[in-house]
C-alpha cells in the first residue's frame, strides 16, 4: 500500500488522478492529510510505502522549522526505523527546494545559471535576471531586468525581499525561436518521462503548439527517456525521490528548473489534444507501474 501524505488544500493532485487515469491504482493508494495525520486522534500507520508531499517553501529552507515540518520529520524518522528507507520518499528535513537546489546545481556545473536572495545583499553576477517568490508557482512570465540598475530598482519596490528570488535568464529557445518545457517525475528510483511542451514564450507552461512535429517528437521522449541518468543524479543531489523535474535544454544540456514535490499527475484535461493522447498514455502506464515497483521495494 502506498501513503500519500498531502496537506488537505492540495490533495486534489492525487485523488483528481486517481479518479480518472490512475484508477487501476484507486485500491493500492491512500491519501493521507497533515490536518488529521497531525491532529492527534488515533492513526494506524501499517507497513507501506509513505510519500512526503505538499511542504512547500519550509522543505529544506533557512526558515526556522514550522511545526508541520517538525512533525513530519519526526514521523518520517520513525518510518525509516520500522520499515526502511527505500519506503519512505521525500525527507521533510533535508529534500532541497528551490533556492539551494538551483544554487548546488549551479556550482555542479550542472546549471548554467544561478539564483540569488535579494535579502542577501548580493547582486547578480550576469544579466539579465527575474524576480520571482521563493515560495509557490509563477503562471505568467516575469519580467527580465537587463541590467544591475534595472535590478535594483525592481528589487527597490518589491515589498516583501525576504521571500524573494532574482535568477539569471537562461534562454533555451532553438534556432526557430521555439522553447521546449521537459517533465520528468521521480518515483523511487526511477526517472518516468511526464510530457514535452512546446511554445514560443521563454516560460512554456502549457502545450501552446499543436503540430504533428511536436506530438511525434514528445512521444519520442516518452519512449527513450534521455535524460534519465542525469536526472537521477539531480534528484540525488536534491535528496527527493518523489516529485517531477522541469527542465530545458541548452545545448544539449538539461538545465533544471525546479523539482515540485506536490505534482498535478495528470488530470481529466491532462490529454486535451486527441493527438498527444498516446504520449499520455504512455506516462500513466509508466507511472503505474514505477509505483507499483516502489511499493514492492524492500
Amino acid at each position: 500500500m502506498i501513503y500519500y501524505l498531502v496537506a488537505a488544500r492540495h490533495a486534489y493532485t492525487m485523488e483528481e488522478f486517481l479518479a480518472t487515469w490512475g484508477k487501476p491504482l484507486a485500491g493500492r493508494v491512500a491519501v493521507l492529510v497533515y490536518e488529521r495525520v497531525f491532529s492527534g486522534e488515533p492513526l494506524r500507520l501499517p507497513r507501506g510505502t509513505y510519500i512526503f508531499t505538499s511542504l512547500g517553501g519550509d522543505m529544506g529552507s533557512r526558515n526556522p522549522p514550522s511545526p508541520v515540518r517538525q512533525l513530519a520529520s519526526r514521523l518520517r524518522d520513525q518510518l525509516v526505523s520500522a520499515y526502511g528507507p527505500r519506503r519512505v520518499l521525500n525527507d521533510p528535513q533535508s529534500s532541497l527546494r528551490r533556492f539551494d537546489l538551483l544554487h548546488a546545481l549551479y556550482e555542479r556545473g550542472i546549471n548554467r545559471f544561478e539564483a540569488y536572495r535579494p535579502a542577501d545583499g548580493v547582486a547578480p553576477r550576469r544579466y539579465p535576471v527575474f524576480l520571482r517568490p521563493e515560495r509557490g508557482t509563477l503562471w505568467t512570465a516575469p519580467s527580465l531586468l537587463a541590467s544591475r540598475e534595472q535590478y535594483e530598482t525592481a528589487v527597490a519596490d518589491v515589498a516583501a525581499r525576504e521571500g524573494m528570488l532574482a535568477i539569471e535568464f537562461c534562454d533555451t529557445a532553438d534556432a526557430a525561436g521555439i522553447y521546449r518545457k521537459y517533465a520528468c517525475f521521480i518515483v523511487g528510483e526511477r526517472i518516468v518521462p511526464r510530457h514535452l511542451f512546446f511554445g514560443r514564450n521563454w516560460m512554456v507552461k502549457e502545450a501552446e503548439l499543436s503540430e504533428p512535429r511536436f506530438w511525434e517528437e514528445e512521444l519520442q521522449f516518452l519512449e527513450s527517456n534521455p535524460h534519465a541518468a542525469l536526472l537521477r543524479e539531480v534528484s540525488g543531489i536534491a535528496n527527493i525521490s518523489w516529485g517531477r523535474i522541469d527542465y530545458a535544454l541548452r545545448d544539449g544540456q538539461p538545465q533544471i528548473w525546479e523539482i515540485n514535490v506536490t505534482p498535478m499527475i495528470a488530470g481529466r484535461i491532462s490529454s486535451a489534444i486527441a493527438a498527444r493522447r498516446p504520449a499520455h498514455l504512455k506516462f500513466v502506464a509508466l507511472l503505474c507501474e514505477a509505483l507499483e515497483a516502489t511499493d514492492r521495494a524492500d
